[in-house]
């Protein structure tokens, strides 16, 4: 499957530009749904945001896909930057900061050590937000427990919602997934825990909140019912080549009995689809170039195009199968409908919620709390005090006797 059919949100632009900085960039939609420090104290549009991010340059570029409320990382999620991890989990030798986390000249540098020089870095404001990070989630946590959500119940609903992303966005296996993701410099495994549980977590708190009622996802349902729908979807292979004169020649062959496939993996340029014969799996209309789209939906199932022209090259394209569109009903799409409902309430309600849970939870940050203003001299310790205080300073003193 090629790389332009591999990002959660936009895998290229319409124009058939690339972005250039598409291998860090290929997944960023699934980290910018949330800003790692401040993201909670502010309300999250119910979209995710989009990233151009471009497969290589000869690939058939993809319009910016439409972020469906479905989406689970719409939400804003507390995500705890690589930095606050390495300073607060601890390794297998114990909770002590005296463990090592490397050795030099044989001598051990130890976590208390190296957390100092980090926390000297970094500066006390941003230790104080990665700190402010890290306790949010923990609140979540513990509130979406009381909520009644289970670990077990936690870890399904994670999981249902990687393959949520993953039939979405059309990748065909974990492998793919954890490639794009790996892009954007994360694992499989940290999206799930940083990103998806937490939202997973809020949606158990707001539901217990809300107790959501038959009639309200109903109600939900009927006004964004077109996000529910499934729109017609074709799946294609291709073979892409620089000059007209050589997508020619190849089309020549094709029609003279030579296999797409086989051809695709020998001649196409584009990289990314080339070691899979040339397919790009299913795709829905507005996410590729115009002349691509264009030439492919008008095509039958086994029938082949003639030599397209676009951007990104010169394309033989063969439709290998059809999804007719299919409108939803409520009943088809109950626990999309329930998920979707609580993602938009999240969305409006998140940032005072936990701004209230923190109160109820007595949460300090001894980081980011002020110090206590040092108390003036008394008149009579003060050099510089003069023989008779102001009015405003005996009224002090005098409350503080």
């Amino acid at each position: 499957m090629s790389d332009l059919e591999k990002d959660p949100n936009n895998p290229a632009r319409r124009d058939g530009t690339s972005d250039e900085n598409s291998d860090q960039t290929r997944v960023q939609s699934i980290d910018d749904a949330a800003d790692p420090v401040d993201s909670y104290k502010e309300d999250i549009a119910p979209e995710a945001r989009e990233s151009a991010v471009g497969p290589a340059a000869n690939t058939p570029a993809a319009a910016g896909s439409k972020a469906s409320v479905i989406v689970p990382w719409i939400v804003a999620v507390i995500a705890v930057i690589a930095l606050a991890v390495v300073l607060i989990r601890q390794n297998d030798d114990g909770d002590t900061l005296k463990g090592a986390v490397g050795t030099l000249n044989g001598k051990d540098i130890t976590k208390n050590e190296f957390y100092t020089v980090m926390y000297d870095q970094v500066g006390k404001d941003q230790a104080g937000s990665m700190l402010d990070n890290y306790m949010t989630l923990k609140l979540i946590e513990g509130e979406a427990e009381k909520a009644g959500l289970t670990e077990a119940a936690a870890q399904e609903a994670v999981d249902q919602e990687v393959v949520k992303i993953k039939a979405q966005y059309n990748f065909a296996t974990d492998a793919d997934f954890e490639n794009a993701l790996s892009s954007s410099g994360t694992t499989l495994e940290a999206y799930k825990k940083n990103q998806i549980l937490p939202q997973v977590e809020l949606r158990a708190i707001f539901e217990k909140k809300l107790a959501p009622k038959e009639e309200d996802l109903k109600a939900y349902f009927d006004k964004n019912k077109a996000n529910f729908d499934t729109a017609e979807q074709v799946r294609a292979s291709h073979i892409l080549l620089a000059t007209k004169e050589e997508a020619e020649a190849v089309l020549k062959d094709l029609k003279g009995g030579a296999d797409f496939a086989t051809v695709a993996k020998e001649k196409s340029t584009d990289t990314g689809s080339q070691a899979n014969g040339g397919d790009l799996g299913f795709f829905g209309k507005g996410v590729m170039n115009e002349q691509f789209e264009t030439a492919a939906f008008k095509l039958k199932k086994g029938e082949m195009s003639g030599v397209v022209e676009s951007p990104n090259g010169f394309h033989i394209i063969l439709l290998t199968d059809r999804k007719d569109a299919v409108a939803s009903t409520y009943d088809s799409a109950k626990d999309k409908v329930k998920s979707a409902y609580l993602d938009e309430k999240v969305n409006e309600g998140a940032s005072e919620w936990i701004e209230t849970a923190k109160k109820d939870a007595g949460y300090e940050n001894l980081l980011t709390k002020e110090e206590e203003p040092a108390a003036s001299a008394s008149p009579e310790s003060s050099p510089a005090a003069s023989g008779s205080a102001s009015p405003a300073a005996s009224a002090s003193a005098s409350a503080s006797e």
